[in-house]
């Protein structure tokens, strides 16, 4: 449902609700869509922020230690006399190739070497393997100890192969010493880091290590290596000099001072686990955000009076709420064990006579007051109650219609009148019998000796018939026209469960005979676009069209739509309406 600017003063003859007005996306919009979907954007938020938290638990601890070098350039200048030596000036291009050198694989090597983690280097296992072994050790438990000899149970197997397939596979070694060297070499490198401290020339080395004394070994060594490494290359290229020039040349180049040593870190470097928690429910309120936004916006099924008032340009007459299912099958079963006429009233189809005060009994009396007003001097009035598609409720719309009406002292004969589904028939007799179909066959069967009474309140109804599930003639002909004509002396309303819009030509048909027609609408059932086309395609219904309801209605969802009409919808549905 997308916001319609505007606060209309009534649902009926205003000029945004019959389309003149298109849709807008404004941050009324966008909190409308947040707001509909706050549940969910809640659960987002903590089922991301619970995983952060068994992250933080789960998490390897590691330990930072930091060495810092002081790195200076000498450079030797010749004069008349002697060559002098002179440092340059800080260079970022100088710095940062002896940055590339400290990282290189040549003092990884050494360090490998000096402290032998080729030898004693393992591995730390990923989250996902501790997880692992965690629940392969768990379900290693189920398994009871067995003497040797033992016969053992299917049960016992199972649980083993699931304790086995659980198990993180073992890293496959290096083959050789050479491999080996290698492997804690590259590990060495990703513990590692070499960074150049503001714009100075100080170049800081920062080890990462589960154990602190590690962590300080492992940055103190890599300082040691690199000023080694800087010291032979300097004593290398003074070899091939003179005598007088090689003395000079072992004072040339970088120059390293360590001027801090690392020690062993007092406290763990992982990031704030709180940090992490919060960090990972705020990502999850954005994903949810993100959804309900895009749901939003992909959602085009009617969830709103504007809505159906756009697509049909009918008045929209009022809600019927989504009943609640347990109540619903509890009464159910009640009314099925007791004994009684064939003519059987269930709860849902006189469940808004039976409730003068909900919204559902509200609905109900509006459509009779615009029936009333719009086939008015016309005796009896034939009205038809249809939807777009199949499982919208046309059919509990139409009993409970016809039973408000009963309940007013009025005659009223409901009828049965779709062919392609008899849901209505199936729910209100115990038994199947002759019916319209046998009636609009000639000569076979008259309407008054197969209408059956509910004793409540004297509604008649005519069920479907026998022949519906294997009768391909419309039922909407001059026999239906006829039939129609017979029952003005005994009813004051006729009131017909007509098929779906979508199912051909029966409403189109139907609508020549009809003097009104009510449309239900079920809530995010039907897309907008859907009922307007199946308006469109059914001939005279539009002129017909008495007003619609928005049937199967999550009360509670609906003050979240964003809808002016929705939310006057809501505050007059009343608490009773919202529990139902």
């Amino acid at each position: 449902m997308l916001h319609v600017k505007g606060s209309p003063a009534s649902l009926v003859g205003n000029p945004l609700f019959l389309g003149g007005e298109g849709e807008t996306i404004d941050w009324r919009w966008m909190m409308s869509a947040v707001h509909r979907r706050l549940g969910l954007i809640v659960k987002l938020a903590l089922v991301c922020a619970a995983l952060a938290a068994v992250y933080v638990v789960m998490r390897p601890v590691i330990y930072k230690s930091h060495t810092q070098l002081l790195l200076t350039n000498l450079k030797l200048t010749f004069s008349r006399d002697d060559a002098l030596f002179a440092e340059s000036l800080p260079d970022p291009s100088f710095l940062e190739t002896q940055m590339q050198i400290v990282r290189s694989e040549r003092i990884a090597l050494a360090v490998v070497d000096r402290l032998r983690l080729a030898e004693s280097s393992t591995e730390m296992p990923g989250l996902v393997e501790r997880l692992r072994e965690g629940a392969a050790s768990w379900v290693s438990g189920l398994i009871p100890e067995e003497p040797d000899g033992a016969a053992r149970s299917p049960l016992d197997g199972a649980l083993r192969g699931i304790a086995e397939a659980l198990q993180p596979a073992a890293a496959e070694g290096p083959r050789n010493p050479g491999e080996m060297r290698r492997a804690a070499m590259r590990r060495l490198q990703q513990d590692y880091s070499v960074e150049r401290v503001g714009m100075s020339n100080i170049v800081m080395i920062v080890a990462t290590a589960p154990d602190p004394e590690e962590a300080a070994r492992i940055a103190n060594e890599i300082a040691r290596a690199y000023v080694d490494d800087q010291v032979a290359a300097r004593i290398e290229a003074a070899q091939s000099a003179s005598i007088w020039l090689r003395e000079r040349l072992r004072d040339v180049g970088p120059k390293t001072r360590i001027i801090a040593q690392g020690a062993p870190p007092t406290d763990k470097s992982n990031p704030r686990g709180l940090l992490i928690v919060a960090l990972a429910a705020l990502a999850g309120c954005a994903f949810g955000v993100t959804y309900a936004l895009l749901r939003q916006m992909l959602d085009r099924t009617v969830q709103s009076p504007e809505q159906i008032v756009r697509a049909t340009g009918a008045e929209c007459l009022g809600i019927v709420p989504r009943l609640h299912r347990v109540a619903r099958l509890r009464s159910w079963r009640e009314r099925l064990r007791r004994k009684g006429p064939l003519l059987r009233q269930l709860p849902l189809s006189g469940y808004a006579a039976k409730h003068p005060f909900s919204a559902f009994a509200q609905t109900m009396s509006h459509a009779k007051v615009a029936i009333d007003a719009g086939l008015a001097g016309r005796a009896p009035r034939w009205i038809g109650v249809t939807s777009t598609f199949p499982g919208e409720g046309a059919s509990t719309v139409a009993a409970n219609l016809a039973h408000v009406i009963a309940a007013c002292g009025e005659r009223v004969l409901l009828i049965d009148c779709n062919a392609t589904d008899s849901g209505l028939t199936k729910r209100l007799l115990r038994q199947s019998q002759d019916g319209l179909i046998e009636c609009l066959a000639v000569g076979k069967a008259r309407p008054a000796d197969l209408v059956q009474t509910d004793p409540a309140d004297g509604l008649h109804f005519l069920p479907i018939g026998h022949a519906a599930s294997h009768c391909s003639a419309p039922i909407w002909t001059e026999a239906m026209h006829t039939l129609l004509k017979g029952t003005k002396k005994d009813y004051d309303y006729v009131i017909c469960d007509l098929a779906p819009l979508a199912s051909g030509a029966e409403v189109r048909a139907a609508v020549q005979y009809l003097g009104g027609v009510i449309l239900v609408a079920g809530w995010g059932q039907v897309e907008a676009e859907h009922l307007g086309i199946g308006v469109a395609q059914a001939g005279l219904l539009r002129d017909k069209l008495l007003g619609t309801v928005l049937n199967r209605v999550n009360v509670a969802a609906l003050r979240r739509a964003g809808s002016p009409a929705a939310a006057f919808l809501y505050r007059a549905s009343g608490r009773a309406g919202a529990r139902a």
